[in-house]
């Protein structure tokens, strides 16, 4: 789908779970060149559905696939679709051995490194590359000066809140990247799962404000007296559906991270937490 001139949603491939959309992958087509950015899973007929949809609205040679995050519903395609149209695979430094190992299986290396500021020139559209750390450490963003549309991946979706788990995200680079957004006063954002969202500012303050809330909830939780996680999470997310559990106990172990860290929190004896 056409979202406007020039850029191109590509919403193909499974649930990452039930109820929750598809990924989306984008394509920014200029007048000399396109940017895929994010290929989906690793999936033969996804491949071929992305190969259809890029022959059919694509007449431009393909600078790159970035890749905007190692998690498997946004590069997994990518070495395949590298391999079929010839375009090198870029992503940020730090996703790069993540990308090679668990993505590529080592049969193929990222080709370019990418990180803050880089602009590609597609020919009247412009893609500047936006480090966006925080669902996971190397995280980009793709912002579209002529259209000030930002791509924004994971960060922030057009469904609920991002995941970010403790082996490999930070709550306080999330924060300081919602900040980040916030400077570029953007028109759209262009978001990784679901819809575009329309009003950019009113989405990163609830974001913003949901987590001040989940962080309240969690201090809250912790001054009752020392509790392991999945304590705190029965505690905090009462109600929450079995398959949801994991999630939730990887956001408050994310949380209490980032209370450690602060000094905020510390940790007891048998897995236990309390306040510092």
């Amino acid at each position: 789908m056409e979202l406007e001139p020039g850029i191109i949603c590509l919403t193909i491939g499974r649930e990452p779970f039930t109820g929750f959309p598809p990924p989306n992958a984008y394509v920014l087509v200029g007048s000399d060149q396109a940017l895929v950015v994010d290929a989906g899973w690793d999936d033969p007929a996804d491949h071929n559905q992305r190969m259809a949809a890029l022959a059919a609205q694509v007449h431009v040679p393909l600078a790159a696939v970035l890749i905007t995050h190692r998690h498997p519903d946004h590069g997994g395609g990518a070495l395949a679709l590298a391999q079929a149209t010839g375009a090198p695979t870029w992503a940020h430094s730090k996703e790069r051995a993540h990308i090679e190992r668990d993505r590529f299986r080592g049969a193929a290396l990222v080709d370019r490194d990418v990180s803050e500021g880089q602009r590609i020139s597609l020919g009247g559209l412009t893609a500047t590359v936006i480090e966006a750390p925080g669902h996971t450490s190397g995280c980009l963003a793709v912002w579209v000066e002529e259209r000030r549309a930002l791509l924004t991946t994971d960060t922030v979706m057009g469904v609920s809140t991002t995941v970010i788990k403790p082996e490999d995200g930070s709550l306080a680079d999330y924060a300081r990247t919602l900040d980040r957004f916030a400077t570029l006063e953007a028109r759209v954002f262009y978001t990784g799962h679901g819809s575009p969202v329309n009003d950019p500012a009113g989405r990163l303050r609830a974001l913003s404000e949901h987590r001040q809330k989940r962080e309240a909830d969690l201090l809250g939780a912790l001054a009752a007296g020392p509790q392991t996680v999945p304590q705190l999470r029965a505690r905090i997310y009462a109600g929450l559906p079995q398959i949801r559990e994991s999630l939730a106990e990887a956001q408050i172990t994310t949380g209490l991270r980032k209370l450690l860290d602060e000094g905020a929190a510390r940790p007891e004896a048998e897995g236990r937490y309390s306040l510092a």
